[in-house]
């Protein structure tokens, strides 16, 4: 049983994430029939799970999608469906269906196979449900990231030997997806993962957190327009500490994205974990554009530059701290030649990029972090008009960088989305920021449309198409399974 359990593990590790989610043969996900004979076999089939995210959050994946979606990057040619919005259904981006999809599978089957074992004292059974919140936060996640890019999806929370009897699901409605399984999980998971800083996670700091859970259901609720909801929510982790008092902002906004502090800083709640080490390297920054000379690293089509229009955000702002941590190489002055600016956040240094090209990165993806959280209770606050209450925090994020405090009479959506864009820029917030307040179509239309310093050609002639917004369901999984129709216009 024991080496059954152990090749088990093997294949989950090292599984391929090439094949459709449900043509994947069942020793590609972990089955709820596999043989868990203690706590500790348990939490490796958990740590399993969060492998998935490796996938998700690496390279060519979720994270180079969104950005190009978004008015803060581009590909070389500015001419990426995905930048100036004409997708078709070879444009479905099977990866961050299937990932999530598998990421899914597992957390179910691991929901299952811990219902079925008997805690022997208190302290296990507490861990126990601890592993079941780390499992319903993942599966919340993957959720929420499949809901904001494919629209409704199948609602699949049953634990399957076999992903192949996910076949005639169908897609699920939008609320009963948040309804039935995102906001139930993360609740669950606000209540019953550890604190950050708890000593059942020291060494162990990558596992999702009652801050974390509290964090991303915040984003929820503001998703859905439920400033109620999302202020109650995220009060708990900035006043009540509901979950723990080890959050904070870093004194250094640089330093956060630097892998000597990821973790455990004290603005980290929930990252990605990668460890060249162990087998487990980034390899997001070769996704990101190096263009000085366009020749740092080989392949470089597809990779990710920014738009001058961030820039000149940046600059016209003087908003120079978060320029100088969050782009490299690039100026916006006509006195200079022209040069193609790359996002630095996730990347080593350029002098040294080049000693990474084989090995990969320690550097963390950050899901979330506090500044985040801080900027969503704001939002909250301002939109239940309690503006005085709500830029406290605001300005605690936009002080901490450099930037002079605004007054409660100057706050408004614009100006959030403004402060979330300085701040969070490429880290995978901005696209989804201008679809849930309804501005995609009006900001990044007149990006698409207007010249800026070297971005200076026009490639649309109307505004980008509503359906576009979303990506359209992969093909592959229509083809094998009917009860699942197209997005419209696709």
């Amino acid at each position: 049983m024991k080496k059954y359990f152990l090749l088990i593990i093997v294949a989950i590790l090292f599984m391929s994430c090439t094949k459709s989610f449900l043509e994947t043969k069942p020793e590609d996900t972990l089955s709820p029939d596999s043989y868990f004979g203690t706590k500790t076999e348990i939490q490796t089939g958990i740590t399993a799970c969060y492998k998935k995210l490796q996938s998700i959050y690496n390279q060519g994946d979720m994270p180079l999608v969104i950005e190009l979606m978004s008015d803060d990057g581009k590909d070389f040619n500015w001419s990426s469906p995905f930048h100036i919005f004409t997708k078709t259904n070879s444009n479905s981006q099977d990866g961050i269906w299937t990932n999530n999809y598998k990421m899914i599978v597992d957390c179910n089957n691991m929901l299952s196979i811990i219902d079925k074992y008997a805690p022997t004292h208190l302290t296990e059974a507490t861990d126990l449900n601890a592993f079941r919140g780390e499992a319903r936060f993942l599966r919340a996640l993957a959720y929420f990231n499949l809901v904001r890019i494919y629209g409704p999806v199948p609602k699949v929370t049953e634990p399957l030997s076999d992903p192949t009897k996910a076949f005639g699901v169908g897609r699920a409605s939008l609320d009963t997806i948040y309804q039935k399984v995102i906001i139930p999980d993360l609740v669950f998971a606000s209540t019953n993962c550890y604190n950050k800083g708890d000593n059942a996670l020291k060494g162990q700091e990558a596992r999702a957190t009652k801050g974390a859970a509290l964090t991303i259901l915040g984003k929820v609720y503001l998703t859905l327009n439920d400033a109620n909801n999302a202020a109650a929510t995220l009060k708990k982790l900035i006043v009540d500490k509901a979950a723990g008092t080890n959050y904070s902002l870093m004194p250094s906004y640089s330093a956060i994205f630097q892998p000597a502090n990821k973790l455990t800083n004290t603005e980290s709640i929930f990252e990605v974990n990668f460890n060249v080490a162990a087998g487990q390297a980034s390899t997001w920054f070769k996704w990101m554009g190096v263009d000085i000379g366009k020749n740092l690293l080989a392949n470089s089509s597809n990779q990710m530059l920014v738009e001058h229009n961030l820039m000149r955000d940046f600059t016209t702002n003087k908003d120079l701290t978060r320029y100088a941590a969050s782009v490299d190489s690039g100026n916006c002055s006509p006195a200079v030649p022209p040069i193609q600016a790359w996002a630095k956040k996730l990347c080593p240094p350029a002098a040294q990029i080049k000693n990474y090209a084989n090995t990969g990165t320690d550097y963390n993806y950050i899901v979330t972090r506090y500044a985040d959280a801080l900027l969503m209770y704001a939002e909250a606050l301002m939109t239940l008009n309690q503006k005085d209450a709500a830029i406290v925090y605001f300005n605690q994020v936009r002080t901490r960088a450099g930037m002079p405090a605004i007054t409660a009479a100057q706050l408004n959506i614009d100006m959030m989305l403004h402060e979330r864009r300085m701040e969070l820029a490429f880290e995978g917030h901005r696209y989804f920021d201008l679809v849930r307040t309804g501005k995609a179509i009006d900001i990044i239309t007149k990006d698409l449309m207007t010249k800026v310093d070297y971005d200076d050609k026009i490639y649309i002639n109307a505004p980008i198409p509503a359906y576009q917004l979303f990506l359209p369901i992969p093909v592959s999984q229509i083809q094998i399974d009917p009860t699942l129709p197209q997005n419209s216009g696709y």
